[in-house]
């Protein structure tokens, strides 16, 4: 199971919220007008960008092993 972002769901036009509530600082951003990308190797899974994120853009992918 694996965190992605929806760009059709984030706007890009903002400091990306769900970065204050990653326990593993797993979610960056370039700049405020780029799309936010999850480190892989950080996440945890743990659903808290799922839960904070205004747009609904983070969505767990795959199966879990």
């Amino acid at each position: 199971m694996e965190l992605i972002i929806n760009k059709n769901k984030c706007p890009q036009n903002h400091k990306c919220p769900a970065m204050a509530v990653c326990p593993k600082d797993a979610i960056a951003q370039k700049d405020i007008f780029s799309l936010p990308v999850i480190d892989k190797d950080k996440c945890i899974v743990c659903g808290k960008c799922i839960r904070f994120c205004p747009m609904g853009a983070f969505e767990k992918h795959g199966a879990q092993v």
